[in-house]
């Protein structure tokens, strides 16, 4: 950079150099550990749950449970794209010209300070000698050029000059990565709600009764959203995770959910987890059938959609509750998804007491009820009275 500014040809110097991408390179795989280890776009009462309320605090001030939509993360993303830019306009130049030169006007005194050289005297003649040289030269994969001089013929050869590609290729690659990084977090969703006045939504209810200026459109080019469809329903609004509410996603189609599948191994443990889908096509009308599977998502419209994760629907529930403090047994009905108020029977309370249903799981549940099957279910947990029953008392 030839510039009059010393502190300007330092920086640009500095951003460019190897040692500088590979502090921010080392920066990232931090991040990307730390992304791993946290949840990411959870709601803040998981973190408060697994971690506690104070580090729940740090992490989400530091936004380590949405690291790739981070400031500081993007951040380093563009910083090591203009880095590695930088390093390829610079080094670029010189890699494709050494790759069209052979270097055969090198003079003998700069030959001779060369650290690997030798020096032979040959009694032959200049054209024995330049036949025998480029017979071996060739014959071993050098690509050779001759110039003749009046003193001599100098032969320049090289040898995997195509070698110095793969510092383009590495260092493009990089930059095309970052540049995925940069598009895969919510920086372009962002862009367009500062662009469209658009805000997150922090309320309640439905999502048909949210405003239009928390939803985002069909022309959204890219976004990780999260689309929650119960059995025998569909939906084709997703919901895009902010640090400070949601944005409303709305889909080109509509998602139905036919089916979802759990098998099991002898064992009991679970082996498959699909979900039997139809995509209903809001321009076309046409529906079309698809199983999604872990790791085997489906896509329509440029979109794809994976599976990444299952939970109870709303199942209605009827649980009893056991006061503490000796009072009688009473119970409590709510929908999984839903919460009620529970009367604080301490001494001196008035205040009441919340209760969420989040979730209910019913792949191993015990059999209290003492009741014999024709058949033994491998997921049960009470198969002690069944063992017995076929070993015997020899078995004992």
């Amino acid at each position: 950079v030839h510039a009059r500014s010393r502190w300007l040809r330092d920086g640009v110097e500095l951003v460019s150099s190897m040692r500088f991408a590979i502090s921010l390179l080392t920066l990232i795989c931090i991040a990307a550990t730390i992304g791993t280890v946290v949840g990411q776009n959870e709601p803040s009462n998981n973190a408060v749950n697994q971690f506690g309320p104070f580090w729940a605090e740090v992490f989400a001030t530091l936004q380590l449970t949405s690291v790739y939509s981070a400031w500081w993360f993007l951040l380093i993303l563009a910083v090591l794209v203009i880095s590695t830019s930088l390093c390829i306009a610079r080094n670029t130049p010189k890699i494709l010209h050494d790759l069209r030169n052979y270097k055969e006007h090198l003079r003998e005194q700069g030959l001779q300070a060369f650290h690997l050289k030798g020096e032979a005297t040959r009694d032959e003649s200049r054209d024995a000698a330049f036949e025998r040289v480029s017979g071996l030269l060739l014959g071993a994969g050098w690509k050779a050029k001759v110039q003749q001089r009046d003193n001599g013929t100098m032969i320049a050869a090289r040898r995997g000059a195509a070698n110095k590609l793969g510092y383009i290729a590495a260092h493009s690659a990089i930059v095309l990565g970052c540049i995925g990084g940069l598009l895969d977090g919510d920086l372009v969703v962002r862009l367009q709600m500062a662009m469209q006045d658009k805000t997150p939504f922090r309320g309640e209810g439905l999502i048909r009764d949210v405003p239009a200026q928390h939803r985002l459109g069909t022309g959204n080019p890219t976004y990780r959203a999260n689309l929650r469809v119960p059995e025998q329903g569909r939906s084709g609004i997703a919901l895009i995770g902010m640090r400070d509410g949601v944005v409303l996603q709305e889909l080109p189609f509509d998602v139905e959910l036919k089916k979802f599948i759990v098998e099991y191994y002898d064992t009991g443990m679970p082996r498959l987890f699909a979900s039997d889908i139809v995509i209903h096509d809001r321009e076309t009308g046409q529906a079309i059938p698809a199983t999604v599977k872990v790791n085997e998502p489906a896509s329509h419209r440029g979109i794809t959609i994976y599976q990444s994760g299952f939970e109870d629907g709303g199942s209605a529930l009827t649980l009893r509750a056991i006061p503490l403090n000796g009072g009688p047994a009473f119970q409590v009905q709510g929908v999984v998804g839903g919460s009620t108020t529970l009367a604080n029977a301490s001494r001196g309370s008035t205040a009441s007491i919340g209760l969420e249903f989040t979730d209910l799981r019913v792949i191993n549940v015990e059999n209290m009820s003492g009741r014999e099957e024709a058949a033994t279910d491998v997921r049960r947990v009470d198969l002690v009275d069944s063992l017995q029953q076929h070993l015997g008392s020899g078995a004992k």
